[in-house]
């Protein structure tokens, strides 16, 4: 038996930050995937992906001759979970040619020993603690909204940014505003309000902005606010910008936000649009 496994990205995060000395991110998963198959020829697999699956092989205590292809849709150093996304569709993929399969937690500690991860792979949306791969808290099934993606353009390298010095005391600088941003987003979730969610992400995004500034960040807020967005929510250790709206806003109003964005913001670029979905990995069987 063959399969493919699909794991989303994200767009950012709703919320990043460090509470009480333990780092954690908010997941964002969106309807862009990477998606491992097995094939009987040679496919080239990235570095991470390559050390996921001998990682996955060694804690499983098994080999396999399998080999595997990987595609994506999501770009790299943007803040897009796009190594989070290889790392866990490898994973299960490597899992599942060995007749076994991962959960998402043995998956998160897998993928946190490689790098800082993010948890896409996790069912629905959750608090991950993105260094050592402990699922912190579970929100429930994502809100329905669509996303306008941004990019401000660069790249960050997630394992150089984890390492940046004084990073600890920046984000203790920032705990008093993330709890209220947490607190908040616990609200929308409970309440199922996104109202509170797109202020809960645009509350941790402006935080962000001593540690990773975005010039544009203010003024896409301003313009988006003035198009029935909720909320705007950024990648943390990226270069993305998305503008969350209800999943019921006009698609003409959508699009005059996004062209207001990008004639009043310099040098943004415009990804797309993309809807926020619950995370996990699907697995799908394929004949022989």
């Amino acid at each position: 038996m063959n399969f493919n496994v699909k794991v989303p990205g994200s767009c950012g995060e709703l919320v990043q930050g460090m509470i009480d000395d333990i780092p954690f991110l908010v997941t964002c998963p969106i309807d862009m995937y990477a998606k491992a198959g097995m094939t009987g020829y040679f496919s080239y697999l990235p570095y991470k992906a390559k050390l996921a699956r001998r990682k996955t092989l060694d804690y499983l205590k098994t080999k396999s001759l399998r080999k595997f292809c990987l595609m994506t849709q999501l770009l790299t150093g943007k803040g897009m979970a796009s190594s989070s996304a290889d790392i866990a569709a490898v994973c299960q993929i490597t899992a599942l040619s060995a007749g076994r399969q991962l959960t998402e937690c043995e998956i998160a500690q897998i993928a946190a020993s490689i790098e800082p991860t993010d948890g896409v792979f996790c069912k629905g949306i959750v608090r991950l603690n993105h260094l050592s791969g402990d699922i912190l808290e579970h929100f429930g099934l994502a809100p329905k909204l669509k996303i306008l993606m941004f990019d401000c353009g660069g790249k960050v390298d997630t394992l150089s940014f984890n390492r940046r010095h004084g990073l600890k005391k920046l984000y203790q600088q920032n705990e008093k505003s993330v709890k209220e941003a947490l607190d908040m987003l616990r609200l929308g979730f409970k309440e199922k309000n996104t109202a509170y969610i797109g202020r809960a992400a645009a509350l941790s995004a402006y935080a962000n902005q001593k540690i990773l500034y975005k010039k544009q960040l203010e003024d896409v807020m301003i313009i988006s606010e003035n198009f029935q967005a909720v909320g705007v929510n950024v990648a943390h250790s990226g270069t993305v910008i998305g503008v969350l709206f209800n999943h019921d806003t006009p698609l003409e109003l959508i699009e005059d936000c996004r062209r207001k964005i990008l004639s009043d913001c310099f040098n943004l670029n415009y990804l797309n649009l993309v809807n926020m979905i619950s995370g996990g990995i699907f697995i799908e069987k394929v004949d022989d």
